[in-house]
C-alpha cells in the first residue's frame, strides 16, 4: 500500500484530534468562510478539508487558512504540525522548481544559441547572396561584352573571306581572259596567214598555247566552285559566341564542348572527289591564344558516297577523325594540312576552362562541413573525408550529399579496402574500421614513424605509409608487423626529401609523390624501386610541391602540385592537378580560372574519370578525362 503524503497524515490526524463540538465549531467556521452551511452540514472533516482544496483554500505548501482554522478551534499542536508541513512542502516545491527553472534556462540557452546562429546564417547568407548577385551581373556584362566583340570579328572575318576570295578570283579570270584573247588572235592570225613556213610557225604556238590553257584548266581547282562560309553557333553551356568555318575543300567538326586539359573529337570531311584520292590523311595544324602551334593526327573513317541529284554521278564523302586536348582556353585556330597545302579549310574554336564540376563544404563543425579536410578515398559510390581538425571521416554520395560519419581523434588519412572496410592513420596509428564505423583493430605506428601522414592500403591488407620526418615509406601487415622500409634524405633511386602521400594502382604498384624533390617515385607492390618521373618547373608539365597522388583503374596517375605564393606581389605559382601516362608521359594539366586552388592536399579518382580534391574547408571534383 502506498505511503500516505504528509498533508494527507495531518487530515486523518486533525480528524481523529476533534470532538463533537470541534466539529460544530469548524462547520460554523467554513460555512462563515462560504463553503455554504448545507454543503458542511453533514460533511466529514476529510471531506470539508477536500472543499476547502478544491475552493484553493488550501493546498501543497500553501497551509495558511488551514493553521488560522486551528488556531480558532484551540488546537495549537496541530497548527504548528501544519506549519511544519507546509514549510516541508515547500521546500520540496522550491527544489522542484529551481530544477525545472534550470532546465527552462538550459532550454531557453540552447533556443537563444540557435537563434543566434540562425540569425548568423541569415546575414551570411544574405551577404553571400548579394555578393553572387553581383558577381553573376558582372559575369553576364563581361559575357555580353565578350559576345558583341566576338559577333563584330565573324562579320569582319566573313567580309574578309569575301573581299580576299573576290579580289583572287577575279584576277585569275582577268588573266585567263587575256590568255584566251591572245591565242584567238593566234588563231586569226593563221587564218589569214598565206605563207605555209609562217602558218606552220603559227600552228606549233597556237598548239603550244592550248596546251597551257588546258594544264590551267587541269591545275587550277579554285575555279571549281564558291568557298563555303558557315558559322556554327555553339550552346550556351560553353558560354561562347560560336565558330566560324571557312571552307576551301575540307570542313572540321569539334564533336564535343572544348575544355582546357580534356579530351574532344575532331573530324574532317570532303566532299571533293579530287582530294580522296591516296592514303595520305589530312592533318590539322591548331594555333593556340599564344601562338602555339601543334598538328592533331588523323584517321580514315568509313563513309557512304552521298546521294546523287537528278542529272549527277554519286559524290565521295571523304571522314578523318582524331583527338584534340587544348591545354589552355581561349580561342583556338584549326586549319587543314594536306600533302603540302595549308588553309584547306578552318575553324574558330573557343576553348572553355576546366572548373570544377562540384564543390561542396564550407568552415565548420556541422554535417558536411569541414575543417582541414586531409585526405580523400572513394570506393564505389560512396566517398570518404578525412575531417582531420573535426577529427571526424565522413561519407558522402558522389554528387557531395552527406551520408554518415563516424568520429575519431586526429584522422590525417583514410583509404578503404574492396570489402569496404575503412583504414585510417590516426596520430600515429593505424586503425580498422567496419563500414560503420566500429573499431576493428589498431596498431602503433611510433615505433618506426615519428611523423607519418599519407598511407594506402594493397588487396592483401598491407599498409603502407610515408613518413616525411624519416623521409621513408614503410609497408606493414595487417596486423602491424614491420615488412620492409625505404628511404632516406637524398635525390637518388628510392631516397626522398619529404614524402607525403601515396597510392596503388590496380596491380598494387606503389606510387609516392615525393614533394620536395619535384617528383613522383614508382615502386612495385614489394617496394622495389622501378622509375621516376618530374622536375621542377613552372612549365605545364612539371612539378612545384606534389602532395596528394591518386591512381586510375587504367593506371593514369593524377597529382596535386600545392605550388608556392611569390614573395613580391604574392603571385601564386604551380597550383596545380596533372595527369600522366603510367610511364609518367604528361598528358594534361588542370588549372582551373572560376575556381583555384589554394592548399590542396589529397586526391582520389573516380571510375567515370572525375577526381576529388580536398583543401580549403572544402572538396572539389574536377573531370580529367
Amino acid at each position: 500500500m502506498a505511503e500516505l503524503s504528509p498533508l494527507t497524515r495531518l487530515f486523518v490526524k486533525i480528524s481523529d484530534s476533534l470532538s463533537e463540538e470541534d466539529l460544530r465549531n469548524l462547520r460554523a467556521i467554513l460555512a462563515r468562510e462560504g463553503l455554504g452551511q448545507g454543503k458542511v452540514e453533514q460533511a466529514t472533516p476529510h471531506k470539508m478539508f477536500n472543499m476547502l482544496e478544491a475552493d484553493n483554500r488550501i493546498g501543497k505548501g500553501n497551509l495558511g487558512f488551514l493553521v488560522q482554522v486551528l488556531r480558532s478551534l484551540k488546537k495549537g499542536k496541530l497548527a504548528e504540525e501544519a506549519e511544519l508541513v507546509q514549510q516541508q512542502e515547500r521546500r520540496e516545491v522550491e527544489k522542484v522548481a529551481a530544477k525545472y527553472k534550470a532546465s527552462v534556462e538550459a532550454a531557453i540557452s540552447k533556443i537563444t544559441q540557435k537563434v543566434e546562429t540562425l540569425s548568423s546564417e541569415i546575414t551570411a547568407t544574405a551577404e553571400n547572396s548579394e555578393q553572387v548577385e553581383k558577381e553573376i551581373q558582372q559575369h553576364y556584362k563581361r559575357l555580353i561584352s565578350k559576345l558583341q566583340l566576338e559577333e563584330q570579328e565573324m562579320v569582319t572575318r566573313v567580309q574578309r573571306v569575301n573581299r580576299n576570295r573576290g579580289g583572287e578570283l577575279k584576277e585569275k579570270m582577268e588573266t585567263e581572259l587575256k590568255k584566251t584573247k591572245e591565242a584567238e588572235i593566234s588563231v586569226q592570225k593563221m587564218l589569214d596567214c598565206r605563207d605555209d613556213t609562217e602558218a606552220l610557225m603559227l600552228r606549233q604556238d597556237i598548239e603550244e598555247k592550248f596546251k597551257k590553257l588546258s594544264l590551267q584548266e587541269t591545275d587550277d581547282r579554285s575555279l571549281e566552285g564558291p568557298t563555303k562560309v558557315t558559322f556554327q553557333p555553339c550552346s550556351l553551356s560553353q558560354v561562347s559566341g560560336g565558330s566560324l568555318s571557312v571552307f576551301a575543300g575540307f570542313s572540321i567538326d569539334v564533336q564535343e564542348p572544348a575544355v582546357e586539359s580534356l579530351p574532344c573529337s575532331v573530324t574532317v570531311t570532303t566532299n571533293k572527289a579530287d582530294l580522296t584520292g591516296g592514303d595520305v590523311a589530312p592533318q590539322i595544324e591548331v594555333t593556340s591564344p599564344q601562338g602555339k602551334t601543334t598538328l592533331i593526327q588523323t584517321t580514315a573513317h568509313t563513309s557512304p558516297p552521298l546521294a546523287a541529284g537528278k542529272g549527277q554521278t554519286s559524290r565521295v564523302r571523304r571522314v578523318w577523325g582524331g583527338e584534340w586536348r587544348p591545354q589552355e582556353s581561349g580561342k583556338h585556330s584549326l586549319g587543314v594540312c594536306m600533302g603540302g597545302k595549308k588553309d584547306l579549310g578552318s575553324l574558330t574554336v573557343d576553348v572553355g576552362c576546366n572548373n570544377p564540376v562540384l564543390r561542396f563544404g564550407q568552415k565548420g563543425s556541422q554535417q558536411g562541413q569541414f575543417d582541414r579536410p586531409i585526405d580523400v578515398a572513394v570506393r564505389g559510390d560512396r566517398l570518404y573525408v578525412a575531417d582531420n581538425l573535426n577529427q571526424r571521416i565522413q561519407m558522402f554520395d558522389m554528387s557531395g550529399v552527406f551520408c554518415s560519419s563516424f568520429s575519431w581523434p586526429g584522422p590525417g588519412s583514410v583509404a578503404v579496402q574492396t570489402d569496404g572496410t575503412i583504414v585510417v592513420r590516426s596520430l600515429k596509428e593505424v586503425k580498422t574500421f567496419s563500414p560503420s564505423g566500429e573499431l576493428l583493430h589498431k596498431f602503433p605506428l611510433g615505433e618506426y614513424c615519428p611523423k607519418p601522414y599519407g598511407l594506402a592500403v594493397q588487396r592483401d591488407g598491407r599498409v603502407v605509409v610515408a613518413d616525411y620526418g624519416k623521409h621513408s615509406i614503410f609497408m606493414f601487415e595487417a596486423d602491424g608487423t614491420l615488412v620492409k622500409q625505404v628511404g632516406g634524405q637524398g635525390r637518388g633511386e628510392g631516397q626522398f626529401n619529404q614524402p607525403y602521400f601515396v597510392c596503388v594502382d590496380k596491380e598494387d604498384n606503389i606510387i609516392v609523390s615525393d614533394k620536395d624533390n619535384d617528383r613522383v617515385q614508382v615502386f612495385d607492390k614489394n617496394l622495389n624501386f622501378q622509375h621516376k618521373f618530374g622536375q621542377k618547373s613552372r612549365q605545364p608539365q612539371d612539378m612545384w610541391g606534389p602532395n596528394g597522388v591518386s591512381a586510375d583503374s587504367k593506371g593514369n596517375i593524377v597529382l596535386v602540385n600545392i605550388g608556392e605564393v611569390s614573395e613580391v606581389g604574392g603571385v601564386e605559382h604551380g597550383k596545380k592537378l596533372q595527369v600522366f601516362r603510367p610511364d609518367g608521359t604528361w598528358v594534361a594539366t588542370i588549372s582551373s580560372d572560376g575556381d583555384k586552388l589554394k592548399k590542396p592536399h589529397g586526391v582520389a579518382v573516380t571510375e567515370d574519370g572525375h577526381v576529388f580534391v580536398a583543401g580549403d574547408h572544402c572538396i572539389r571534383k574536377y573531370r580529367y578525362m
